[in-house]
């Protein structure tokens, strides 16, 4: 026997299989057109997630250097420019479009705020806990169902017992080692607060070193300082230890445990899972990435040789950081401008050798993501468990797919 025909051409059977529009999320990206956010909205698009998508950025989509496969989930009907961290802002912001099937969001993620490192206080407070508190506080009164909060992995300085014992947990002792992580992790006790005197429903999810296709953070900053010293013929010698954990986790598996944790957040009330702690997933893959598997892998892709410096030099440069990064970047920042201009390229885009001082410091990144495992059923996907030489390649082909790289 055959399933009739609807007046859509589709079986009466894949009619019933099919969410119905209005049992899918409502979903506002903050932040949309960063690095974690149009990845965000890609992965809502194609796997048709959200009953409306909306991405809010104060930068314009044509100016924020999109890949192609990001022009259609990031277009212009999805899309609104506004600064989020202003107040005056919020009400445009929260009002769903007339397509909308909802009248509220279901979903407000958070992936704006400041992403540079080394900048002043003040920077921090207002590009980053402003915006934080602002959205907490119009999801609070509007009864949004989720509010995901992005933070980062630097909030723990984990001694080497908890090292060994595979990570900082979600309850560690918290010890921000940038000043990008001291204002995230204020930004988090405002939310706390708010769930205590006003039923806000959030969650937040601290990540490792995030990578992917067109990568421009922690990554590219290596991958770029290895190309010049294959292009120096020197070695890449790297301050402290092959042990020195720098956790990683793929853009796309960050995108996929976003959307389980808005879930999840959305299941629990306010009044349970009573503080930050019960509240935050870590998200990291599970290869435990450290400064000897990053030596390992560039030596397989680049010609170089890749070591460590001695223990004297490393202590030198503890107590004097600052000379020592302004060194190695008077030093590397003209061959790789000539690199650039040796391949024709006019426009690196956002690649750059450049070192920041907090990122050199003698601090392990490392957590234990067990816990978004067991409550979320998250885990890293297929070929992503782990940072490989075959990941670094995929990443180095979209910049060569850009016109980024030399």
């Amino acid at each position: 026997m055959t399933d009739d025909l609807s007046a859509t051409g589709k079986t009466t059977t894949q009619l019933s299989s099919e969410p119905s529009r209005d049992e899918r999320p409502a979903v506002l990206i903050i932040g949309g057109l960063g690095y974690v956010g149009r990845f965000l909205a890609l992965h809502l698009h194609q796997n048709q997630l959200a009953c409306s998508l909306r991405l809010v950025d104060k930068v314009l989509p044509q100016l924020a250097r999109l890949a192609p496969e990001f022009l259609e989930a990031c277009s212009s009907s999805n899309f609104m420019q506004a600064d989020a961290s202003r107040e005056q802002s919020l009400a445009k912001i929260f009002t769903p479009p007339l397509s909308c099937p909802r009248k509220e969001y279901t979903y407000v993620f958070n992936c704006g705020g400041e992403t540079r490192y080394s900048q002043e206080d003040a920077v921090y407070k207002a590009r980053s806990v402003e915006l934080s508190l602002n959205l907490a506080q119009e999801c609070a009164r509007r009864k949004t169902p989720a509010l995901v909060e992005f933070s980062t992995g630097q909030i723990y300085k984990p001694s080497s017992s908890t090292i060994k014992s595979g990570g900082c947990k979600e309850d560690s002792t918290t010890k921000p080692w940038t000043k990008l992580a001291k204002y995230k992790l204020v930004a988090e006790e405002e939310l706390e607060k708010l769930r205590k005197t006003e039923g806000l429903r959030y969650t937040v999810l601290r990540l490792g070193h995030v990578y992917g296709p067109y990568d421009v953070g922690f990554l590219a900053r290596g991958l770029c300082l290895a190309k010049v010293y294959e292009r120096k013929r020197e070695e890449m010698k790297w301050l402290w230890t092959k042990d020195l954990r720098v956790n990683t986790v793929h853009v796309e598996d960050v995108c996929t445990a976003a959307v389980l944790a808005a879930k999840w957040c959305a299941s629990i009330p306010p009044e349970q899972e009573p503080s930050l702690d019960k509240r935050t997933f870590n998200i990291v893959d599970q290869g435990d990435t450290s400064q000897g598997t990053l030596t390992t892998i560039f030596s397989q892709i680049f010609d170089l040789k890749t070591g460590f410096q001695g223990s004297l030099i490393s202590q030198f440069a503890r107590f004097n950081m600052e000379s020592v990064v302004d060194d190695v970047n008077e030093e590397i920042l003209g061959p790789w401008a000539e690199l650039l201009r040796e391949n024709g390229i006019t426009d690196s885009g956002p690649l750059s050798p450049f070192l920041e001082k907090e990122l050199l410091r003698d601090c392990d990144l490392c957590l234990d993501a067990g816990k978004a495992g067991r409550l979320l059923g998250w885990k890293a996907g297929e070929g992503k468990e782990g940072l490989s030489v075959e990941g670094v390649r995929k990443v180095l082909d979209s910049y060569r797919r850009m016109g980024w790289w030399p």
